[in-house]
């Protein structure tokens, strides 16, 4: 699946990874760093591929820090962020839905 996210967003999440030094998303960050692609339309964004599952995981661990962190502005960031991958996630799940309603009929 690809995601869209800014390239702030980008290295916002791999250093929140990384601070948080989750040995699982060692393999997450590298996806994140080594798929990204410049967006076609908009030069600020890239197109990082990952699973499914990869993007749950992120967007749960994105919305605990916007929960429960004490830095004000790092869990606006990582409120925003993480509402923005749901949202793409959201997305992705109904398209595949869709997909596999068509190939059923």
């Amino acid at each position: 699946m690809k995601i869209e996210i800014s390239r702030y967003e980008q290295q916002f999440i791999i250093e929140f990874l990384q601070y948080s030094y989750l040995e699982r998303f060692k393999e997450l960050i590298e996806k994140l760093t080594e798929s990204a692609v410049m967006h076609p339309d908009n030069d600020d964004y890239v197109e990082c591929e990952i699973t499914i599952y990869e993007l749950e995981e992120l967007v749960g661990e994105l919305s605990y820090e916007a929960n429960h962190s004490r830095r004000k502005r790092f869990a606006e960031l990582s409120c925003e962020i993480a509402e923005s991958l749901e949202s793409q996630l959201y997305s992705e799940k109904c398209t595949m839905r869709k997909r596999e309603e068509n190939q059923a009929e």
